[in-house]
């Protein structure tokens, strides 16, 4: 399910066991856009169950709940919705940020977040979505041999078969075909973020674009992901088919 950023009638939620941290979020949102409406939960269980009900604009998620984690949260919202998500935590370890952002976070940000600073991520995070539902329906699906893109969906496919690839391989893949046969630099396939230190690595980026090639081994003949080294990577496929050529081809998959 896309998401719409409405100016109107604003959806936050916050799932945060700490009450001084929800109370200082709640402050901020309300400063911010004062027509807002705020849900609030405690836990990971009961915050995605009000996360499904009131489809909100933006959730924030600390990581560590009293009953599943915050990464688990992501992953569950994520099987029914697209919707902007900004992590809190107080662990800044590498490992931590890639599994949030590979999970489909938007942003990781540390605790206590400084109320200015987490405003300014807030406000991009939602300008990024706001053209979301517009430019992906419009794009066209990418087609080469078996392999079909479906950016309106964000899904893979190969063989009408649907490919599990995460939003970090699906990131990749998409910008790689969108830049078709020309060379995409490591530094422009890392995760967006607000704040840069928390990019995933370029040894994060190897070891993503290594698992792809491994899932897209079925249709090497038609789409391969190239090195080009010290540089980044190219994506070779055939001519990349448009409008209702691709549709047809897709439904045809489904």
């Amino acid at each position: 399910m896309s998401i719409t950023i409405s100016r109107d009638n604003i959806k936050f939620a916050v799932i945060e066991p700490d009450p001084a941290v929800t109370s200082a979020l709640c402050v901020g949102f309300e400063l911010r856009w004062p027509e807002c409406q705020i849900f609030t939960a405690t836990a990971g269980t009961p915050g995605v169950a009000m996360v499904q009900a009131e489809l909100p604009q933006l959730v924030v998620i600390e990581t560590d709940l009293p009953d599943i984690d915050g990464y688990e949260v992501i992953r569950r919202i994520r099987l029914f919705s697209d919707m902007p998500i900004i992590v809190l935590s107080t662990n800044n370890e590498e490992m931590r940020v890639v599994k949030a952002l590979e999970l489909g976070a938007d942003d990781y940000i540390l605790k206590p977040p400084s109320p200015l600073d987490f405003l300014a991520r807030a406000r991009a995070v939602l300008r990024r979505y706001s053209s979301y539902p517009t430019s992906r329906q419009d794009l066209p699906s990418f087609v080469a041999g078996s392999l079909i893109i479906d950016f309106s969906k964000r899904q893979v496919f190969i063989d009408g078969e649907y490919v599990h690839v995460t939003p970090l391989e699906y990131h990749i893949l998409s910008q790689l075909a969108h830049n078709e046969g020309r060379v995409v630099a490591i530094d422009a396939l890392r995760c967006p973020s607000s704040d840069r230190k928390y990019n995933t690595s370029p040894d994060t980026i190897r070891k993503s674009v290594c698992h792809l090639r491994q899932k897209l081994d079925e249709c090497s003949e038609h789409c391969q992901i190239l090195n080009e080294r010290g540089i980044g990577y190219r994506f070779m496929g055939r001519q990349q088919q448009t409008g209702v050529e691709a549709d047809n081809v897709l439904a045809e998959a489904l």
